[in-house]
């Protein structure tokens, strides 16, 4: 009601100054309804914490990343076209039925935060692994030990 309330003084007053202490009133007390009926945190990020928590998600968007490296930094792996395909589109259904749309999982494969937080995790699984992407030889290694052990980063690669 005071959110209300200030709009129509707004509207009548005269004195710029005052509309402008009266519009930014009006805007605090809509912020303050705003965050108190949501209850929710309002920074953008938020909106694909399902995204980042799922572990299905997660993990699968990892694998990738990782197979990623493996075939851009060793000449002797490629990726198996089809299945790599197949197992994308395994994770646009489950960010779908979390009630994401394309263009959000759009966006959250676009999003440069999460792009960063992927490629950080890859590398740490790669220095863990004994690898390097300064190293050839060592991812080479890396994508042979990942496709004969058939791990979800194997699964995706194809040595040849």
């Amino acid at each position: 009601m005071n959110c209300l309330r200030g709009l129509v003084t707004l509207s009548i007053m005269k004195n710029p100054v005052a509309q402008f202490r009266a519009a930014r009133s009006v805007a605090l007390s809509v912020m303050v309804v705003a965050l108190s009926v949501s209850g929710q945190p309002s920074h953008a990020q938020d909106r694909f914490d399902a995204l980042r928590n799922d572990p299905e998600i997660h993990e699968g968007l990892l694998a990738i990343s990782i197979g990623r490296l493996v075939r851009n930094h060793c000449d002797t792996i490629d990726a198996r076209v089809f299945r790599a395909w197949a197992f994308a589109q395994s994770l646009v259904d489950r960010g779908i039925s979390l009630g994401y749309s394309r263009a959000e999982l759009e966006d959250y494969l676009e999003s440069d935060a999460d792009k960063d937080r992927y490629r950080s995790l890859a590398r740490a699984y790669l220095g863990a692994r004994g690898a390097a992407v300064e190293d050839a030889q060592s991812m080479c290694r890396l994508g042979r030990d990942e496709i004969s052990s058939q791990s979800a980063v194997g699964r995706l690669l194809i040595e040849g």
